[in-house]
């Protein structure tokens, strides 16, 4: 997989846009969430770690659960050392407010949070919050007590003061009214009343429960900055003064970024590393051999099987794969014919071989998915109910184009860009694949910058190719298919009111089961009328590092950047 700027660049792009740069990638969380594929992998000196690791519990909690404030360290760790990686993604700018790239990952080690939210086991970690109350049972008020001890870093203009609630109100309030912010729609149309109790209490209120409030506020954009910073500053795209674990050493836009320790950092038992830095190197191939050579302790490509058989044989690395969660889609027009006849998209749905494009663009590893990724096993719709909704039947689609008035199928043209290899290589699988239901379909390239923004996230195609970010919710992947899409219009023009309607009332169920049920309903909803986004394959991930490398869980997604947790062991 090569050129592949496009999972961060679509990684957050808001309400409107993570959620629409979901669609770049399609992108998401974050979400960040593409954060996650930074290579990682478990703590495990075997070398080879290929069991089938997931991102949900098997057993979710009856409700989001608030865990108890950072843990101590279980066992003592080798301190000091430089963590090296790389990255093929460009970091856009690192105001955390601002950033939708692999700034978010990195920032999140310089700024502090009120805590970051595990997909794993569906539970908000308090970082700067030392408790969280949720009174009453309506769910829709949460009131964070801050810890005492948390300071800013000891340097102008904020010179070591105490973390306030005034500070969060302050930071929220800029994150929610800037007009450059991505992904900030939940303190726009989900919050009610942001307050300061008192200097160590701040509350938060929403207007309606809402089952994501806590996954939203353990998000990597929901830095606390410094008022006096920010004015000083006027921005903080170069660069800021926070209060998490490590502070900026130096920064090279495009090149690289070098975080030393925060000695004043509130929770001694994490932050083991003295120094951790990120080299940017955009090619796929020269950042893996950067890798190979021992020049970075963990992997920053994306790694094919074949990558992955490679690293296989090297004794000293961890390797391991898990269900990935980004993934790839067919999204069709809704409102142009012959796509807006639901037959013509079912026949599609039942038609194309999906294990085609598990075998040829994964190598076999992948798995054929619904609405939602197989990588949120939780949520997702079981691999034995969805085999009746997707086929391949060839002669049950040729009767569907019959009765839909394409007896003779039909020539139509796919929108994508040649700048992705990925989208290539979907595309190269789904036309064959259209042809023998006699469908001929026609590519037509673009760049990448102007697919996006004058294609894709403008719903202006008859069809399109695209992948998706890793999200790490539900959220964005049901909100595709909403009347309203991701903020600001549905990409495919589709218009199903009960669908909308069954969405918007899973969003504000709190009981996690009972959610679970509306979600997976909504899917079978969903591919009974061949909505008109069809996803392809759930990719397995896998990653790489070395074995002197602790610290590392990759079921923990994104939220491995809050844990601190990375060391070096020798």
């Amino acid at each position: 997989m090569r050129d592949d700027n496009y999972w961060m660049r679509r990684l957050r792009a808001g309400a409107v846009s993570r959620r629409r740069f979901v669609g770049g990638a399609a992108g998401a969380g974050l979400g960040a969430a593409a954060l996650g594929l930074v290579g990682c992998g478990d703590d495990d000196d075997s070398g080879d770690t290929d069991g089938d690791a997931t991102s949900a519990p098997a057993t979710a909690p009856a409700t989001q659960g608030v865990a108890s404030a950072t843990a101590t360290a279980t066992e003592a760790v080798k301190k000091g050392g430089t963590y090296r990686t790389g990255t093929f993604l460009n970091v856009l700018g690192i105001d955390p407010h601002i950033e939708v790239s692999v700034g978010l990952t990195q920032m999140a080690r310089v700024y502090t949070f009120l805590g970051g939210f595990s997909i794993k086991d569906q539970t908000f970690k308090p970082l700067l919050a030392e408790t969280v109350e949720i009174p009453g049972t309506a769910g829709t008020e949460f009131i964070f007590k801050l810890r005492k001890d948390a300071k800013w870093q000891n340097t102008a203009p904020v010179n070591g003061r105490p973390v306030t609630a005034e500070d969060v109100k302050y930071s929220y309030e800029r994150f929610r009214d800037l007009p450059q912010a991505q992904n900030n729609d939940f303190f726009k149309a989900v919050v009610d009343k942001m307050e300061v109790i008192d200097a160590n209490t701040f509350r938060l209120t929403t207007k309606f429960p809402y089952a994501e409030s806590l996954s939203e506020i353990g998000d990597t954009q929901k830095a606390i900055v410094a008022k006096e910073d920010v004015e000083a500053k006027k921005d903080l795209s170069t660069g800021g003064v926070g209060a998490g674990p490590y502070m900026i050493e130096s920064y090279a836009k495009g090149e690289s970024i070098v975080l030393k320790k925060n000695p004043d950092y509130f929770d001694k038992s994490v932050a083991h590393v003295d120094k951790m830095q990120w080299q940017t190197i955009l090619d796929m191939s020269t950042l893996l051999q950067a890798y190979q050579s021992d020049q970075h302790d963990v992997c920053g490509a994306l790694l094919t099987k074949l990558d992955y058989e490679e690293l296989k044989k090297n004794s000293n690395l961890v390797n391991s794969k898990m269900p990935a969660l980004h993934y790839g889609s067919f999204g069709m027009n809704a409102s142009v014919k012959p796509f807006d006849n639901p037959m013509v998209r079912q026949a599609i749905y039942v038609g194309v071989d999906r294990k085609q494009f598990v075998d040829k663009v994964f190598q076999g590893e992948a798995t054929p998915m619904g609405p939602i990724s197989v990588g949120l096993d939780y949520w997702a719709l079981p691999q034995s109910e969805l085999a009746t909704y997707i086929g391949p039947d060839v002669k049950k689609a040729k009767e569907l184009l019959s009765a839909a008035g394409y007896p003779d199928g039909f020539e139509f043209d796919i929108e994508t860009s040649g700048g992705v290899q990925l989208y290539i290589d979907h595309a190269e699988v789904l036309v064959p694949e259209l042809k023998k239901l006699g469908i001929t379909a026609n590519l037509k390239l673009s760049d990448l910058s102007t697919y996006l923004s004058a294609k894709l996230f403008k719903g202006d195609f008859n069809a399109t190719i695209f992948t998706h970010n890793p999200y790490e919710s539900p959220k964005i992947p049901l909100a595709m298919y909403h009347n309203n899409g991701l903020g600001g219009g549905s990409w495919w023009h589709y218009k199903n009111d009960t669908i909308t309607a069954a969405i918007d009332k899973q969003s504000m169920e709190l009981d996690v089961a009972k959610r679970k049920e509306q979600m997976l309903e909504i899917q079978r909803q969903l591919l009974k009328d061949g909505a008109p986004m069809m996803n392809f394959a759930s990719p397995q991930l896998f990653s790489s590092y070395h074995k002197r490398v602790g610290g590392f869980d990759p079921t923990l997604r994104t939220y491995q950047v809050f844990a601190y947790t990375e060391n070096i062991k020798g």
